[in-house]
């Protein structure tokens, strides 16, 4: 289906497009996407990393996923003249990583804008991370300054997939065409878990990714205190590292929770999926963050979330009812859904049952296909006449679907 379907996005008649994609790093949510379109299709496609692995996520435990038949090249220190080379080079569709935040990224966005190329975008809503007066001055800078910088571009591009999930207006302030926005996210490859039946009594939580105060780890310690407070029996482990880390052990200890949360640091990956294994749910308490992999992973494990309506994932538990959602940056309200999770936890299978019906629908693969329905609805333009294409996370999952293990790694 998804192949003939590319008869409208990459050339008909047995022609052979190329499609040439611009991102910031070997991202883990991007490659396998598109190794999902390299090896299902013939189809020339080349994924560009702007820029090496950075050293904060290699110390988080990321590392390059395989890329199997998708060909894939780092830029290096001649970044400028190979990007030429290239853009000059690989005539069809080209696909950038945003327009303004990163160098390199820019002078992509801004030289296939120049050159009339044809090329679209997918590229994270802006949000506002920063804390105190920077968040303040930025909340009412950025929104006049920010259009500026990627309007050029905005109106040249063909089409915008939003790794934030919905955020039609936002996309829409920068510049892009509003019928040429999509909703999108992040889709990372992580092995299914197979997790022991029966009902739980206790909350096994987990909390990873950086300890920073956007991330609203202070949040969750406060929410586990009233838990302990009303006598509901839990365990939390917290992984990471970060500016927060000494504020958040002091926090820890002074609401006490010794004997309940532990700060593991940064763990390898073999430790993370055992704690993926041991725990029952991953929270995602950050204040405002762009989407949240790790609400993806955790879900294609098999575990239940739950996720601050500050996290861009959230949309995915809006859909699947996979977990629980809170209001950001407050205690109470997380507090109040992880009670609510136990409840669930303890009632048999009903919340990992929601969790494995749901995870086919944020594979690679499913990206993938969803990523070719859009490329074929921007191509056909006025000649052929398609429906507009709808997320398959944005749809309720079919009862008794389950995760095929070949999507797994």
């Amino acid at each position: 289906m998804a192949g003939k379907a590319f008869a409208v996005a990459f050339g008909e008649n047995g022609m052979r497009r190329k499609l040439t994609v611009w991102w910031g790093i070997p991202c883990k949510s991007a490659i396998p996407v598109f190794k999902s379109l390299a090896e299902q299709l013939d189809v020339d496609i080349l994924f560009v990393a702007l820029n090496d692995l950075p050293a904060h996520r290699k110390k988080l435990g990321w590392d390059i996923p395989d890329f199997g038949k998708l060909s894939f090249q780092v830029l290096g220190a001649s970044w400028i003249s190979e990007a030429k080379a290239l853009i000059d080079d690989r005539a069809g569709l080209h696909i950038v990583n945003g327009i303004y935040h990163d160098e390199r990224v820019r002078y992509i966005s801004h030289r296939l804008a120049e050159k009339n190329r044809e090329f679209g975008v997918i590229m994270e809503a802006p949000a506002n991370l920063r804390t105190g007066l920077g968040r303040i001055i930025k909340k009412f800078v950025g929104p006049i300054v920010t259009p500026f910088r990627t309007r050029f571009v905005a109106k040249k591009a063909r089409f915008v997939l939003s790794a934030s999930g919905d955020r039609q207006r936002d996309f829409e302030r920068l510049g892009f065409s509003r019928d040429r926005i999509f909703r999108y996210g992040y889709f990372p490859d992580f092995p299914a878990i197979t997790r022991k039946p029966g009902p739980s009594f206790d909350l096994r939580v987990l909390c990873i990714g950086y300890l920073e105060p956007f991330k609203g780890q202070d949040c969750l310690l406060s929410a586990l205190a009233i838990l302990k407070h009303n006598k509901i029996p839990f365990e939390c482990v917290i992984t990471g590292f970060g500016s927060s880390e000494s504020y958040l052990v002091k926090m820890n200890d002074r609401l006490g929770l010794q004997e309940n949360v532990k700060f593991v640091g940064v763990v390898s990956n073999d430790k993370l999926k055992e704690l993926f294994d041991w725990a029952n749910i991953l929270v995602a308490p950050g204040l405002e963050e762009p989407w949240g992999i790790r609400v993806n992973e955790a879900l294609l494990s098999g575990l239940p979330v739950v996720v601050s309506d500050g996290v861009g994932a959230k949309e995915l538990v809006e859909v699947s009812g996979a977990g629980e959602l809170f209001r950001a940056g407050s205690s109470a309200s997380l507090a109040d859904a992880l009670t609510r999770s136990l409840a669930r936890l303890s009632n048999e299978a009903e919340l990992v049952d929601k969790v494995c019906a749901f995870q086919r629908s944020i594979t690679p693969h499913a990206a993938a296909a969803y990523l070719v329905e859009v490329l074929d609805y921007i191509q056909a333009g006025s000649v052929v006449s398609l429906t507009r294409p709808i997320p398959p996370w944005s749809l309720p999952p079919k009862p008794g679907q389950q995760l095929l293990q070949e999507h797994t790694v």
